[in-house]
This record gives C-alpha cells, structure tokens and sequence, in this order.
C-alpha cells in the first residue's frame, strides 16, 4: 500500500468505514463468526431448564456438550417448594442432545465439590475432545424473609449459586490457559441487579456473581479468556413456576406472579422461555462476541430499564 491509500484508508477508517485488507470496502473474508462447528461445551444445571435450552442451543451450532448436573431431588438440603432435576431426567436430556447430531455425555457432580467438577471436566476434555466453552448455569433458591432464614438455608444457597460457579470456573481454567482461549458464561438474575425480597439468600449470590464475572474478565483476558454474566428476567423453569417463588415476593398464585411481571417488563410478556436465554449465551460462546468480556446482557423484557445504572 502507497502513502496515498495509506492516508485514504486512514481517512476512511476514521469515519467508520470499514476497510479490509484486501482494500476493497465491504468485503470481509472473515469466516462465519457464529460457526462453533466442533467447539466443546460443559453446562451445568443441564438436566432441564435454562441449562438444557442452552446445551440444545448450542448443539445446534455443532457444539459437543457435557452436560452436568446433580441430578437429586434435593441435593442433600432442606429445598421446599419444588425438587432439583433426577438422574432420569438428566439421562434423557443426554440422550436428546446425542440425537441432534453431536457428541454429549452426562455427568452426575455436586457443584459444591470441587472434586467433582475437575473430574467432570476432565471428563470433557477426554471424551470430547477439548473444553472451548463453560456455562455456570446450576443455581438453587431457598425462600424466606431474611429475618426468619435458617443458616442453612443461607448457606445452602451461597455454596451453589456461587461457590459453584468458583469451582466451575477453577475446574475449567487449567484447559483454557493451556489452550490460550475460551469463554465462560455464568448465570445472575434480575435479582443480582436489584433489591427482592423473600430471597436475600439468592439475590445476594446473584450480585456475587456479577462481581466475580468482572475480575475474572480482567484476571483471565490476557489468557483469551473471555467472561460475560446473562441476567434473565423471570423464566419458565420448575424453579420459577414454583409455590415457593411466588409465595416468597407476596404473591397467591401464578396468575397474580404474570400480572406482577406484566407490570414490571417493558415489553408484553409475564416471563420468558429458556430457550430466549440460550440465544444470548449461544451468542456469547461465539467469535460475534470476541471482543465483548466483563459484560452482564440484561435479557430482561425490558425490565431492566427500571435500574438506576
């Protein structure tokens, strides 16, 4: 390139038109950027859910998946209100992803274990091939004013909803830095942008873990690493369309919990389905977003517009 297409390419480019290498405008050789085409992703809280939707979601762009998940009805702690995803379901879950055409195997782990979740990804690694992309999905919630919580129940939720995400995190970064590239994902909620009350438990593991995605994002951005949050609205999950979940914010019913979110979204919807999740993450996971890290999507209805910042 002459010093005159220098400067008219300079000139160009600072007007915001794009220019590619091969000079010519508007033509980019690029590959397909959502092409994740035998990319490896480990899930947890796959087993149905917002978990599965992204596993599927992903298989649909030639993902191979591992999906994890507890898959006990409670898990070991005094839930009430609705049961954790069983082995059943997540055998079946595993079974419906082999069908679309992608390598998957399913695997029982505690998020609590740190243990288990190395062994899950090794697991990953070895069966599948690699560890490309990792979704924190696996969350719990516990309902009850603050001031009548039990321990446990505190403790309960804070060691899923984000110890977990630590040690899925911790379990997959040996793999990542090796390869110098990846992208995890990690799951909030509206509630971690906002006061809710009748979950002070959950929503302060919500805020947690946007706190943690941003270091991260800037502890592991020199590896290629890249970390981004989803915060969902209200979504159609065994755990949202639960007693316990409307009960907790004053609610008597399903119908009066929609005609709350009604009110609350911008847009007209009482609550989203999993699948509108698993778009975003499926966006994320790919080189569209290649250079987007430390960022929480609000895929909220427009109910985010009701926060301050």
């Amino acid at each position: 390139m002459n010093r005159k297409e220098f400067l008219r390419s300079a000139g160009l480019a600072a007007t915001g038109v794009a220019v590619t290498n091969t000079g010519a405008l508007g033509q980019s050789k690029e590959p397909n950027s959502m092409d994740l085409q035998g990319k490896t992703a480990l899930v947890t809280g796959a087993a149905r859910g917002i978990g599965l939707a992204i596993a599927e979601d992903l298989t649909k762009h030639g993902v191979n998946i591992a999906l994890v998940d507890i898959a006990d009805p409670t898990g070991g702690m005094a839930i009430r209100g609705y049961r954790l995803a069983n082995e059943d379901e997540l055998r079946s879950s595993t079974d419906k992803i082999k069908k679309l055409g992608v390598k998957a195997i399913g695997v029982k782990a505690d998020v609590r274990d740190l243990g288990a979740l190395k062994k899950a990804t090794d697991r990953t690694i070895s069966e599948l091939g690699g560890l490309d992309i990792v979704v924190a999905n696996a969350g719990v919630a516990s309902w009850s004013p603050f001031e009548d919580m039990k321990e446990n129940q505190w403790k309960d939720v804070i060691d899923v909803n984000l110890t977990g995400v630590a040690h899925t995190a911790w379990a997959a970064l040996p793999q990542m830095k090796k390869q110098k590239s990846g992208s995890i994902i990690t799951l909030t909620s509206i509630g971690g942008r906002q006061g809710v009350p009748g979950v002070a438990n959950y929503a302060s593991t919500k805020w947690a873990v946007i706190g943690l995605t941003k270091a991260l994002a800037l502890e592991l951005g020199k590896y290629n690493i890249r970390v981004n949050a989803i915060a969902p609205t209200a979504v159609n999950t065994p755990l949202y369309r639960s007693e316990g979940q409307y009960r907790s914010t004053g609610m008597n019913s399903f119908e009066e919990q929609d005609k709350a979110m009604l009110g609350y979204h911008a847009l007209p919807t009482p609550a989203l389905d999993p699948v509108d999740i698993a778009h975003s993450a499926t966006f994320l996971a790919s080189d569209n977003a290649q250079f987007i890290s430390g960022m929480v999507m609000d895929v909220a209805a427009g109910g985010n517009a009701h926060y301050t910042g």
